[in-house]
């Protein structure tokens, strides 16, 4: 049976219009794609994707000896020497320009007064690309490093670096119908929030958070790890261990920070240096006095006279700081030493009712009084 010319035409316009409605909405897809890249791109966010281009030069930076000509510093911690990068990092001397690929960094640790730094130096270095550093340049600024060099792990908390800007693509955490999931697509992270750690001779980890955060006694919730499971992980790796390094899988990586954070939170509730003098310090304050005969100090010479006033025992309470910048705080009324706890983590502090917890600009945190209870959480927002 012969179709009608007219209902041949209709399928026809039929077919043409839904071809042209499905251009359309393509072509209005990829201005919008465009645009917002652009945008992005202006305001140096962390949606801007990787280009063939940059992957490019990312091997060509890889195979420079330009590093190789520089003396490459050892230390005690084995940090030193030439790292290679997993994933493709960025760096440029402007937020929304970050138009050199790494493909390599010469890594060198430097103990300085009152800093410990970790730099990781390009190839860019003679065109005025300055180094990203890590560390701490804080009291007791060595602390970290020596909690984690105990367990041979050596780890750095903070960024450091001034004067340029450093970012890597990786699949990050995004929110879709109310649930957060992993992008499908590689975004760029900007480096100003980082840590890194010597998880084993040749290979470091760096990462916004994913399993550094502090670890309750109860363990974290399963929202939690879920969530910070999805943060991405940079590997650096030395040559011998390139195998290895691009092997690892998001699972394993979160698994080797976590195995990390327990036992570097196990030694670092320790107190160890600098530490121990604020405990001696509290514990001082909740023990009673003794004569030097060894009797107590409270008098009993007269029958009017008051008795002793019991000393109110210290117990631990916890600071969570929500904000994305390390905070500065005492705890007035029993310490005026000032303390740092880092972004995105959690700190046990020793109290007592009637002191208040203020930062460094005075703005108050916490009030502790006959009714806080302990481990109870403030969070610094």
């Amino acid at each position: 049976m012969k179709k009608s010319p007219l209902i041949t035409s209709v399928v026809f316009a039929a077919g043409l219009l839904t071809s042209q409605a499905l251009f359309a909405q393509k072509f209005l897809q990829k201005i919008k794609e465009k645009a917002q890249a652009a945008t992005e791109g202006l305001n140096g966010s962390s949606s801007s994707r990787p280009t063939k281009a940059l992957y490019e030069k990312q091997q060509a930076d890889a195979a420079k000896t330009i590093l190789e000509e520089k003396t490459i510093a050892k230390d005690s911690y084995g940090l030193g020497g030439i790292y290679y990068t997993r994933e493709l990092f960025v760096c440029g001397s402007e937020t929304n320009n970050l138009d050199k690929a790494i493909g390599k960094f010469l890594v060198s640790f430097e103990k300085q007064t009152n800093a410990v730094k970790l730099k990781l130096t390009p190839s860019y270095e003679a065109e005025g690309v300055s180094s990203l550093v890590l560390g701490r340049d804080d009291f007791p600024a060595d602390l970290n490093l020596k909690v984690s060099a105990a367990i041979k792990q050596p780890r750095f908390d903070a960024t450091l670096s001034k004067g340029a800007y450093y970012g890597f693509y990786a699949k990050h955490t995004q929110v879709e119908d109310g649930k957060v999931v992993k992008d499908t697509k590689e975004t760029l992270r900007d480096c100003s929030v980082m840590h890194i750690v010597l998880i084993e001779p040749g290979i470091l980890l760096m990462t916004n958070g994913s399993g550094l955060y502090y670890i309750p006694k109860g363990g974290r919730t399963p929202d939690d790890v879920a969530r910070e499971k999805l943060d991405p992980v940079a590997v650096l790796y030395t040559k011998d261990k390139e195998s290895k390094a691009k092997s690892l899988t998001d699972e394993q990586l979160y698994d080797l920070l976590v195995t990390h954070q327990k036992a570097f939170q196990k030694r670092y509730d320790l107190q160890i240096d600098g530490q121990k003098e604020a405990l001696r310090e509290l514990e001082g304050a909740s023990t009673p006095r003794t004569s030097n005969n060894g009797g107590s100090n409270t008098s009993t010479s007269t029958n009017k006279e008051k008795p002793a006033k019991t000393t109110e025992k210290t117990f631990k309470i916890e600071l969570q700081n929500l904000t994305s910048e390390d905070v500065y705080f005492t705890v007035k009324g029993m310490s005026n030493s000032l303390q740092r706890i880092g972004s995105k983590f959690i700190s046990s502090v020793y109290v007592k009712p009637g002191v208040t917890i203020v930062t460094k600009s005075g703005k108050l945190i916490a009030t502790i009084t006959e009714d806080t209870k302990p481990s109870t959480r403030f969070k610094i927002e």
